[in-house]
């Protein structure tokens, strides 16, 4: 699935946070209506981790696998790599079964939306 084979073994800070082509067709096509989506997504990927934590509590797969796919697509959308790969390594976990054992996931897509966070508004400062 990876591309770029060496990233697998390592940190998570060497695979791209933001897309920049990805971020920027998605500035072009929305145009004034973009800082609006941006603070949408970071507004509901927040409360999305919030609800991921929940459904590792109660290892409630199910509704951390939807979770997790919402995060995931929304965040292709805006081209934020990092969450992107990090939702779709939980959402294979709560397909397994075992997102009781995900606590340190969901810590780095929190880690990663904040990181996705302070580069996206570095951008729009652009």
């Amino acid at each position: 699935m990876d591309e770029n084979p060496q990233h697998n073994n390592t940190a998570d800070q060497t695979v791209e946070i933001l897309n920049d082509e990805q971020f920027e067709d998605m500035r072009d096509l929305l145009e004034e209506d973009f800082a609006d989506l941006i603070q949408v997504y970071l507004t509901d990927s927040q409360q999305r981790i919030q609800s991921l934590r929940i459904a590792q509590q109660q290892n409630d797969n199910a509704n951390g696998f939807e979770i997790a796919h919402a995060l995931k697509g929304a965040s292709a959308n805006l081209g934020t790599t990092q969450l992107m790969r990090l939702s779709s390594q939980l959402q294979e976990r709560c397909r397994e079964q075992r997102i009781g054992e995900q606590a340190a996931l969901i810590e780095d897509i929190a880690a990663a939306l904040q990181r996705a966070e302070q580069t996206i508004k570095q951008r729009m400062e652009q």
